[in-house]
């Protein structure tokens, strides 16, 4: 059985997710560390590739949610205040529906 790329990509950041929300609420952050590995790898696997016409803006709002996600996330891992791990995971989650509008 052999899944399409996209089906992998959206697997990969179900498995993030499921790991970043036991991370943020009991507050463990090599769970962190393991979720962004999944959140990850569909870059460099070339499952994330851009395929046809893709609204070249909702793209770029996608990397930028992102990287300030990312941002609040290495913020947590250095300086351990709590108003860091949930501003993440809301722009995370923000940033995947985005994800989610641009691969349909």
């Amino acid at each position: 059985m052999s899944f399409s790329n996209k089906t992998k990509t959206m697997l990969c950041v179900a498995l993030a997710g499921l790991f970043f929300i036991p991370a943020i609420i009991f507050n463990i952050w090599y769970l962190a560390i393991i979720a962004a590995f999944f959140d990850w790898l569909p870059l460099p696997t070339g499952w994330m590739r851009m395929e046809g016409n893709k609204n070249k803006k909702m793209v770029i709002l996608h990397v930028i949610l992102t990287l300030i996600a990312y941002s609040f996330l290495v913020l947590w891992l250095i300086f351990p205040i709590v108003a860091y791990k949930f501003l993440f995971l809301e722009i995370w989650w923000m940033a995947v529906i985005t994800g989610v509008f641009i691969a349909k």
